[in-house]
């Protein structure tokens, strides 16, 4: 069998059959962010999001629903000499503890595709299938200090899921345009009581 690698900086990633590679939305993330000490990434895909926030010293717990994700995901830390926590979990349902940067590139795009390599992408009908069940539960892990860093697209009703959930603050970081769509990388932080 070949493995194809490819260099982003200097992060080598393998590209492995199944799993989500790097593409505009993860460089997207990886140009904005500052993440704080303690970092989870949730659907770490192939694993460069979290091994770039390693590299840069920081304590990394990422997880994915998909075996070969997270398989994907420990080779490439191994091969990028990082150590990561990589967990087994549909979202947040076997984490625990708090953190202070909580990171989401979601299955985004609004699709009923019911193939098999169609879960990195299709978000349902509205394209929030994950990203509702993400927000109610993110809070509960989330640092007061702490942030979220998600990408949303234009192809979905953004403005109504910010009114769904009062709870955050969402301030738009960066987008990119595409010939058919916008994607967006929105900041979260938690409003606290006064």
């Amino acid at each position: 069998m070949i493995v194809h690698y490819e260099k982003y900086g200097s992060i080598s990633i393998e590209h492995c059959s199944k799993v989500y590679g790097p593409a505009e939305d993860t460089f997207l993330i990886m140009d904005h962010i500052i993440p704080g000490n303690n970092v989870l990434e949730i659907g770490c895909g192939s694993g460069i999001i979290s091994i770039y926030c390693s590299k840069m010293g920081r304590k990394v717990t990422c997880c994915d629903v998909s075996e070969e994700a997270r398989k994907c995901c420990e080779r490439n830390a191994m091969r990028n000499h990082v150590e990561l926590e990589i967990l087994d979990s549909q979202l947040f349902n076997r984490i625990d503890g708090k953190y202070d940067t909580i990171i989401f590139n979601p299955p985004y795009l609004p699709t009923d595709d019911r193939y098999e390599e169609a879960a990195q992408w299709n978000g349902g009908q509205q394209g929030f299938d994950a990203v509702r069940p993400f927000l109610r539960d993110a809070t509960f892990h989330l640092e007061d200090h702490g942030s979220i860093y998600i990408i949303l697209s234009s192809l979905t009703e953004i403005h109504g899921l910010i009114g769904e959930f009062p709870r955050y603050t969402f301030l738009e970081k960066a987008k990119e345009s595409f010939f058919f769509e916008t994607i967006y990388l929105y900041q979260l932080f938690k409003k606290l009581d006064p």
